[in-house]
């Protein structure tokens, strides 16, 4: 299938809320003849209003963004327009794998992938083709191997998004306070949600809850 691109450019929309990864992204990107950044966001809610007006080949989305997350602007994007995404995860779960191809999501990156694969990736997705990196297939064969012995895989499908960013955070350290401050919500409210995602885990303590997430991909602390 051929590339779906004008001029010879595939048009590029890159969302993800650190700075430093889109700079480098972008940088990256622009050493390419046929490659063009046509913008950029930091929140999910920015990517869509972005992919509505620049209408690109490919979005580029952080699975784990405030407001808007990657999965659900993704989701939106393939709805209701022709914009392929390619998802950036720093995390790649099982859970995070089969919501990003519900979603509509054609590619999966680690972010710890080479410029030489995101180039592949990028140029993939925008043929209309999937495209799965290593770390992504190789997880899809342990889970379909766990499910050929009838063991359950280790992942993270019983959480939903918020509550995997929240597993994440505490995990790396973060302290409630510090969390409410990133997410824009009360300490409170974050707090509460700690207690109530902990008990449906049924973890009693931040140290096991660091465990699990180590277990399921979702932070490398050790």
């Amino acid at each position: 299938m051929e590339a779906r691109v004008e001029n010879g450019l595939i048009r590029i929309v890159i969302a993800d809320d650190h700075g430093l990864v889109r700079d480098g992204l972008k940088a990256l990107l622009k050493r390419r003849d046929d490659m063009e950044v046509v913008g950029e966001a930091a929140t999910g809610r920015a990517a869509l209003e972005l992919v509505e007006r620049c209408r690109p080949d490919v979005a580029i989305l952080d699975v784990m963004m405030p407001q808007v997350d990657g999965i659900e602007a993704a989701r939106r994007i393939t709805r209701n327009g022709t914009t392929r995404v390619l998802g950036l995860t720093a995390q790649v779960t099982g859970g995070v794998i089969g919501r990003a191809q519900e979603a509509g999501i054609l590619g999966i990156l680690a972010k710890e992938c080479t410029f030489d694969e995101l180039i592949d990736a990028v140029r993939t997705v925008a043929q209309g083709q999937m495209y799965l990196c290593t770390k992504t297939r190789s997880i899809m064969a342990e889970n379909y191997r766990c499910c050929l012995n009838g063991e359950a895989p280790g992942d993270d499908s019983s959480l939903d998004d918020q509550e995997r960013l929240l597993v994440q955070l505490l995990a790396e350290g973060k302290t409630v306070g510090q969390i409410a401050l990133r997410l824009n919500r009360s300490p409170k409210t974050i707090d509460a949600r700690r207690r109530k995602t902990m008990a449906k885990l049924g973890i009693d303590s931040v140290a096991e809850l660091t465990k699990y997430a180590i277990r399921v991909g979702l932070t490398s602390v050790e």
